[in-house]
């Protein structure tokens, strides 16, 4: 597959351009919110979508994702677009202060937005940070069996309501004066328009390879952590793309801040990586800048690897993406700015 367009709504812009001169600039969007901790008095700091109006739900999630949806869409003839798929990365049902109507009314309140009809695959992927994966890999079904010309593949998550931040606050998930070990909570909406691999497309973003796999020592378990999930995730991806991890440039991650990830990414590389360097690998997390927001990171990390690629500011050829949620799924994928001599275009 590759990425031929992105769309985003987040704290740093309101469309792709703008976030991601943003993200390559080291441009912040995190700053004091409205709500206090209840520990120490000071407000929780987040990034926020400036949005012409503040409302929590469902309708919020479609305003922030159906214009990244429609900024992809561009790349496309107008008569093009009710033929294109949505499939549509969520939270999971786990998380505190969901919308209890999400999996009922947002698929409805995007396409409203966008005003048109839904395409019959469209659906939606309820599995936080890997949501978008489970899309992903549906994407590259519909495009590899003619089903689809394009697939929309996006990703829309909050993390800035009063129920989601009371919850994370209790479970000292958030990062605070009080808490050291915790994640900046954001929202966005991020999109990537998708095509087979082989068309005539130099601006292409290509996933080479890609792998999923399961981490038993969750976040929030009491096992040891040893990154067993993730380094079986990165050496499925790099086995589909026929490379190794000396041949990587760099890492683009969800890595949000909390210890927990970082520890799970040194413990993937430091097995997988026996390649001699001149420095560290790069690690690029965009969560720094734009707070956690969950669904929508995998459509970021895309967005932002081409974009990289186009400008050349990206460290080298190939990058690995990886990402993971409290659940325990872990992803990986292989990505580059053209495809291996020889490879089959799928």
């Amino acid at each position: 597959m590759m990425v031929l367009a992105s769309g985003m709504v987040t704290a740093l812009g309101y469309n792709a351009p703008s976030t991601l001169a943003a993200l390559r600039a080291g441009v912040s969007a995190v700053q004091a919110t409205r709500w206090v901790d209840t520990q120490d008095g000071q407000p929780i700091r987040g990034a926020r979508v400036s949005l012409p109006h503040w409302w929590e739900g469902t309708g919020k999630l479609a305003e922030l994702v159906a214009p990244a949806i429609h900024e992809c869409l561009q790349a496309l003839p107008a008569d093009a677009h009710a033929r294109v798929p949505l499939l549509l990365g969520v939270s999971s049902a786990a998380r505190p202060g969901r919308p209890a109507d999400l999996d009922a009314r947002l698929l409805g309140e995007v396409h409203l937005r966008l005003e048109r009809a839904p395409h019959p695959v469209s659906r939606l992927f309820a599995g936080d940070q890997i949501g978008c994966m489970q899309a992903l890999l549906l994407a590259e079904q519909l495009l590899a069996t003619g089903q689809a010309d394009h697939v929309v593949v996006a990703g829309v998550d909050s993390f800035l309501s009063a129920g989601t931040l009371e919850a994370y606050e209790q479970r000292r998930r958030l990062l605070t004066a009080a808490n050291f070990n915790g994640f900046l909570p954001g929202e966005a909406g991020c999109a990537v328009l998708l095509a087979r691999r082989g068309a005539a497309a130099p601006d292409a973003l290509h996933i080479a390879g890609w792998g999923l796999a399961r981490e038993a020592a969750t976040i929030e378990d009491t096992q040891p952590l040893r990154a067993r999930g993730l380094t079986a995730a990165i050496k499925q991806a790099l086995g589909v793309a026929g490379v190794g991890m000396g041949d990587v440039a760099w890492r683009i991650t969800d890595l949000s801040g909390e210890h927990y990830k970082f520890k799970e990414a040194l413990l993937a590389a430091m097995r997988l990586d026996r390649s001699t360097r001149d420095g560290a690998l790069p690690l690029w997390h965009p969560i720094e800048f734009l707070g956690e927001i969950g669904a929508a990171v995998l459509p970021c990390l895309l967005a932002w690897t081409r974009h990289a690629h186009l400008a050349g500011y990206a460290p080298g050829l190939r990058a690995l993406c990886h990402i993971g949620s409290d659940d325990g799924g872990r992803a990986a994928l292989v990505l580059q700015a053209a495809p291996p001599a020889g490879a089959p275009s799928t």
